[in-house]
């Protein structure tokens, strides 16, 4: 985890949504412009089948692209995603979730980020590629 220390910086604390989904940072690299992030798939994310539903697994990943991207953003930028598409592989079951993901392409105003989702046995459960727009932070956003 060489730049996870980095996140303070730019995140002084996790945002409720990424409270309420697990999130746990594993791994951060800025200079290879990765990271691996760890939530927990609770009981309450199940749908009446057992697994759980989708759009759970979805905010996962976005979650994970959002925190890489603003990561690279900095202050001055606040990634906003315009597009995400997500492949479902094989259904989630509840317990602990890892999502790896890159940013593949950073311009000045666009960048292009790509995700996979793995279950708890670690078994690639979705993939999801977006492209995100970098607004320019006009005034720091209120600390909580």
């Amino acid at each position: 985890m060489p730049d996870s220390h980095l996140i303070r910086d730019v995140f002084p604390a996790p945002s409720p949504s990424s409270t309420s989904l697990g999130f746990e940072l594993l791994a951060l690299d800025m200079k290879e412009l990765t990271t691996r992030v760890r939530f927990e798939g609770r009981p309450e994310f199940c749908n009446p089948a057992g697994v759980i539903q989708g759009g759970y697994l979805v905010a996962m990943m976005d979650d994970t692209i959002g925190m890489l991207a603003g990561m690279k953003a900095g202050k001055t930028k606040l990634p906003s995603t315009v597009d995400l598409h997500t492949h479902f592989l094989r259904p989630v079951r509840k317990g602990a979730i890892e999502v790896v993901a890159r940013l593949r392409n950073v311009g000045r105003a666009m960048l292009f980020a790509e995700a996979e989702l793995y279950d708890s046995r670690g078994k690639e459960a979705a993939r999801s590629a977006a492209s995100l727009t970098l607004n320019p932070v006009l005034k720091p956003a209120k600390e909580r």
